[in-house]
């Protein structure tokens, strides 16, 4: 079975050597890939008793638990015996990757006595519990590829099969994700093989050249420093893959408070990795390295709206979110949105314009955020689905009772429209408008139900006029109160985005995280700005004692002092001293509702959520700057 897993394609003088290697990197990660098993045994187990109480639930643990007390005994004996007796090493090892094989037939078999039948939000529990069982075993198990492929297609494909013998296009839609996220698994592992594999065979190609070398000595003083550079960029590619792997497996621990931790633990390497392709796109690259820096980085920004999709429903399904209600210009948001994506659509050669109607009050009462998110959806799908012609984005005002305003928002576009049959289907969840639209466009199918979910919310209503081939025209109708004229003059000025092409100023960077310090001091140097760099509010607290700033960045979870204590006894002294109030900003990866009222209430003065872009990061200081 071992020799089965194990193989490699192709026959090298050092396949023994990589085997063994590989088989190495597996038993030394024995212990963690165990424990996180069974700690996902556990939640299944907890979660499924809210819903069934099957009676092969209790065997199924108990025997999950038993192969749990054997992997860590046959980890336990291949650490204690590598080295002394080569025979019960071996044996210790076939018996962890029995147990592996056994883990995923059991999960297999788990979901589908557990299944949750008929009821949807444990079954997606249950999803997201496999897909963190399958893509938590990547850096584990991928240097044994076989074993991984039976692992997770063991233990994924029955949930597959269970959710499409669901029926219903919405569960044909999840286990549809469910295949292609375990193709994307397949990739991600063959890739990280292959590196693994690349890395070992020319690390064993170099000892041996450093024999040969040293056997013979008769190669030149020019081989022996090429053969030093070569080691060298060895050595940085062997850190990059550890580097690499702490990171995924950093990413695959599971998450407790689904709707806040969740949003939080993904947004701060998204930060990282969106900041770190912005910062690789302005420097020298060749053609071939910039298109590769595009693609992650369309891939990256496809996967947050993907993800920001998923959590949005999940907390309306929930009923946990909750929309704001504070003053916002609303005909500046819609500039915005039309200068933001005016690239987007240059891109296709469609021509994007708005007309706002000349009798919108400046300031109106409501959640911007909300609004923002709703135009922005209806814009994506609108150039997703127009090839060429025009796209336009309306706001009329409609009557209204006493400080009421009733206002229409429209974005009309030439695309491909939509039949009249289909359209009914259109804002169901997981749902578009056919099979050929999602493998031509792509998409999962939740934007437009989003959008419909706040819409109704809001006490507003949505709809839309389409005729196939004949571009459409979706429309919402919302309520706003008016705040008293002369009120908000303050907070008008503050929404008017800043034009400065150079900025100037110190800034205290307050930030706990390594990459994410990195991505942010660059970006903000890059921006001609001076930055002194804390880890946490205690230090910062104390750093604006010894320095003057022009304003802070300040991230919310830090140890120590975290940014809502750091930011209340800054003010504090500012009240107690007579001091000028100091602009502090919240850079945070904090994004669910009621986060930005938190730092608001808190004593901050504005709010970005992340992954932050350049050129909103720009804007920003350039307002409290300017």
């Amino acid at each position: 079975m071992l020799e089965l897993f194990l193989s490699l394609r192709q026959n090298t003088p050092n396949k023994s050597k990589v085997e063994e290697e590989l088989l190495k990197l597996v038993m030394d990660n024995g212990y963690s890939s165990s424990v996180a098993s069974m700690v996902l045994v556990v939640a299944l187990i907890v979660m499924m008793g809210f819903y069934i109480s099957p009676p092969l639930m209790p065997p199924w643990g108990g025997i999950m638990a038993l192969i749990f007390i054997v992997r860590l005994w046959a980890t336990r004996c291949y650490k204690r015996r590598n080295i002394q007796n080569v025979l019960v090493t071996l044996r210790c090892v076939r018996m962890y990757v029995a147990m592996v094989v056994a883990t995923g037939l059991l999960w297999g078999f788990g979901v589908v006595v557990l299944f949750p039948v008929g009821e949807p939000l444990a079954q997606l529990g249950l999803v997201f519990i496999v897909a963190g069982l399958t893509a938590g075993a990547i850096p584990i198990l991928s240097p044994m590829l076989r074993l991984y492929y039976f692992y997770i297609f063991s233990a994924a494909l029955p949930l597959a099969y269970m959710l499409f013998s669901e029926g219903g296009e919405v569960y044909l839609t999840m286990s549809l994700i469910l295949l292609f996220y375990l193709l994307v698994l397949i990739n991600s592992a063959k890739s990280m093989q292959a590196a693994l594999v690349d890395s070992l065979k020319k690390g064993f190609a170099n000892e041996e050249l450093v024999t040969n070398l040293k056997d013979a000595r008769v190669e030149s003083d020019a081989l022996n420093e090429e053969l030093v550079a070569e080691n060298e960029r060895r050595r940085q590619t062997e850190k990059e893959l550890i580097k690499a792997k702490e990171v995924a497996e950093a990413a695959s621990r599971s998450k407790d408070e689904f709707l806040a931790n969740m949003s939080h633990e993904i947004r701060t390497p998204m930060n990282g990795i969106l900041g770190t392709l912005q910062i690789l796109e302005e420097t020298d690259l060749q053609e071939n390295q910039k298109q590769y820096v595009k693609v992650a980085h369309s891939s990256a920004d496809a996967l947050l709206t993907i993800l920001n999709d998923i959590l949005d429903f999940s907390k309306i399904e929930a009923r946990k979110l909750v929309l704001e209600d504070v003053p916002f210009n609303l005909s500046q948001v819609v500039k915005e949105l039309v200068s933001l994506f005016s690239n987007l659509a240059k891109e296709k050669s469609i021509d994007l314009k708005a007309e706002i109607d000349s009798t919108l009050p400046a300031r109106l009462m409501g959640d911007s955020i909300r609004i923002r998110q709703i135009l922005g959806n209806l814009l994506t799908n609108a150039i997703k689905f127009t090839d060429h012609g025009l796209i336009t984005v309306r706001v009329h005002c409609l009557p209204g009772s006493g400080n009421t305003i009733g206002v229409r928002l429209e974005v009309e576009d030439t695309g491909i429209g939509i039949a009249k049959g289909q359209q009914d289907s259109l804002f169901q969840p997981f749902t578009q408008a056919d099979g050929s639209t999602t493998r031509k466009y792509g998409g999962t199918g939740l934007g437009l139900a989003i959008v419909k979910q706040l819409v109704l919310l809001m006490g507003g209503q949505f709809g839309l006029s389409s005729e196939l081939g004949d571009g459409s025209t979706f429309w919402c109708e919302l309520d706003f109160l008016v705040p008293p004229s002369g009120e908000l003059e303050a907070e008008e000025i503050k929404d008017i985005p800043a034009k400065i092409d150079e900025l100037a100023g110190s800034v205290l960077l307050v930030e706990d995280n390594k990459v994410n310090q990195m991505v942010a001091m660059k970006m903000l140097l890059s921006l001609g700005l001076t930055v002194q760099m804390e880890e946490n509010g205690e230090r910062a607290f104390h750093a604006c004692d010894e320095n003057k700033f022009d304003l802070i960045l300040m991230d919310c979870q830090m140890p120590v002092m975290d940014g809502y204590q750091a930011t209340r006894a800054i003010r504090e002294r500012e009240k107690s001293q007579g001091l000028k109030r100091l602009p502090i900003i919240a850079m945070t990866a904090n994004a669910i509702d009621g986060d930005r009222q938190k730092c608001l209430d808190a004593g901050m003065d504005d709010y970005l959520a992340k992954p932050v872009k350049k050129d909103v990061l720009r804007e920003k200081l350039g307002h409290w700057l300017g």
